[in-house]
């Protein structure tokens, strides 16, 4: 039992910290429990040919094809577009609408298929994104107890009627209770996310700071250009007219090509036109090209050296 105690609380502090994989942790539990001797092989493998662990599988797969297809995406979208700019009835539609979805598919697929449609939706009502989000987990969780698919205790507790006798539970046996968990959790969430949550953006002299940033004042800010090299290729270039595969400028300098420009022979005196392109092994370099090139900045510097005297280095762009 003391056995038993200790790899229980190992593995829900490895579920809880999260840096392991929870298929690694629950199979190096049951590994544990194996070579203790408190389960036998035939215990420990009979898991793997329940039927319920056969069904959640082919719900991942059902649920993918619901999300790869775009069915689930398509039908969200525009039953979401009737929402508008009103927040009470956005929040309502998005509680119901992923309700619905959460019934079908796992809890991770829905919130992941609605999370890029709320948070443009939210832009688009002026308000905190947060403020939706939030229900959106909510009702992932309890559209799940709808029907009998919706969450795997479900399929658990309808294996344990059926092995004890009872009569198999029907597809939408769960609805009548996941329909009044649903209109709880709406008339509770509605004025918590209220108190809780900021349901307006920050004020307008933030907002115009923060639409003031330009391009090159983010890229500043997130640190985007530390590790950029920029080189322009000349006529006498050691580069010139070799290939990426050749100059195998990733194993020698340890740095990456990202990009390489073009500029093409102009049609008119006024006009210029520059063809970007990503590196690949057979690109072959010409006069003019502009590398750009990822990694560490001494190691750019020796790879233009070693091009001397014509691979000029211009600043990050």
């Amino acid at each position: 039992m003391t056995i038993t105690l200790i790899i229980l609380a190992l593995s829900a502090v490895f579920f809880a910290i999260g840096k392991v994989r929870s298929d690694l942790v629950a199979l190096c539990a049951l590994t544990a429990l194996l070579l203790t001797g408190i389960l036998t092989p035939q215990e420990a493998l009979a898991g793997f040919s329940n039927s319920v662990v056969i069904m959640m599988v082919g719900l991942f797969v059902v649920g993918g094809a619901i999300v790869q297809t775009g069915l689930a995406k398509k039908a969200s979208t525009g039953l979401m577009a009737f929402a508008g700019d009103n927040e009470l009835w956005l929040f309502l539609l998005l509680m119901v609408v992923t309700a619905v979805i959460g019934a079908f598919v796992s809890n991770t697929g829905t919130v992941a298929l609605m999370m890029p449609i709320v948070v443009s939706l939210a832009q688009k009502a002026k308000i905190r994104a947060s403020r939706l989000l939030m229900p959106l987990a909510f009702a992932s969780s309890m559209g799940g107890m709808l029907t009998l698919i919706g969450t795997p205790p479900n399929l658990v507790i309808q294996e344990a009627l059926t092995d004890n006798g009872f009569a198999p539970l029907k597809f939408f046996s769960f609805a009548p209770v996941g329909v009044v968990c649903i209109i709880v959790g709406i008339v509770v969430l509605l004025p918590l996310s209220k108190w809780f949550l900021s349901g307006k953006k920050k004020q307008d002299g933030e907002n115009r700071q923060a639409k003031g940033k330009t391009l090159d004042d983010l890229m500043e800010e997130y640190h985007l250009t530390d590790n950029l090299s920029v080189f322009t290729v000349s006529q006498q270039s050691l580069a010139e007219g070799k290939t990426l595969k050749e100059l195998d400028i990733h194993h020698r300098y340890g740095l990456t090509v990202l990009e390489v420009r073009r500029v093409k022979k102009p049609h008119s005196k006024l006009m210029k036109e520059v063809e970007q392109r990503l590196a690949g092994p057979d690109t072959k370099l010409t006069v003019d090209d502009i590398i750009y090139l990822s990694g560490n900045r001494q190691q750019a510097n020796n790879f233009a050296q070693e091009m001397q005297p014509s691979t000029t280095l211009a600043s990050p762009r």
